[in-house]
């Protein structure tokens, strides 16, 4: 048999990889393996005390500077849409399979179900709360490009009212490491933000709590007679503060 050469450099990339790869867990198939509960790190403002960083259109400006904390649309039990849902301080199940990746979410006890075989969105689709999503893989990382979600008042970007309009088109790419999952999501939502605007989390194991199941049940009823009573910001900031 012939032997094939190779530099010394591609030698030691190829052990890399190969370390690299025998860390993360996979599937019978190969793929990276998302399985698992999770924790959701919860993000309630994406600017992180960085406003001035946010790439705004005068409109997406406008929108978040007049919009009212007791406006939130999930005081309403309306589903929190996409990214908020992934940023939620709830945990969740993933559940995957060679054709589909599920996500099973504490809060509100609702779902995910993406295909991950790249197929395109519905032509007719509805504006929906969670949108249509669908993944590939691009080598490890699991690319999911969401669409088709409602714009205001149903939804917003976060719990600090960051808001998005109905042209809201979310990536999210998942990368798989020995402990955690790498999570990184774009916004692209050209009316409120002149580029897209990318944000990076971790995703870690759930620890489970002795007595306890690993999904709690979570119950939010619509027609909520409590949202008159909420207290309104405008107040507050109109006079800056």
């Amino acid at each position: 048999m012939q032997k094939v050469w190779m530099p010394f450099w591609m030698l030691i990339a190829a052990g890399a990889l190969a370390a690299y790869s025998a860390d993360i867990p996979r599937t019978s198939r190969g793929k990276p393996d998302f399985s698992g509960y999770w924790n959701l790190p919860y993000f309630p403002n994406m600017a992180s005390g960085k406003e001035e960083t946010i790439p705004y259109t005068d409109a997406g400006r406008a929108a978040y500077r007049n919009h009212d904390a007791k406006d939130d649309p999930t005081s309403n039990c309306w589903f929190p849409g996409v990214p908020r849902i992934m940023q939620s301080p709830y945990p969740a199940q993933f559940v995957q399979t060679p054709d589909q990746l599920v996500m099973l979410f504490e809060y509100m006890h609702t779902f995910r179900s993406i295909p991950l075989n790249g197929r395109p969105h519905p032509s007719k689709m509805e504006p929906a709360f969670m949108g249509d999503s669908t993944g590939h893989w691009e080598g490890d990382t699991l690319v999911i490009d969401t669409a088709g979600l409602k714009g205001p008042p149903w939804t917003w970007l976060d719990t600090a009212g960051h808001q998005h309009s109905d042209q809201l088109h979310v990536i999210e790419r998942l990368r798989r490491t020995a402990t955690s999952i790498g999570y990184e999501y774009t916004v692209d939502d050209p009316p409120m933000y002149s580029q897209p605007w990318t944000q990076q989390r971790t995703l870690t194991p759930l620890k489970m709590t002795p007595g306890l199941p690993e999904l709690l049940e979570y119950n939010c009823d619509e027609n909520n007679r409590d949202v008159k009573h909420l207290m309104s910001t405008k107040p507050a900031l109109e006079s800056g503060k």
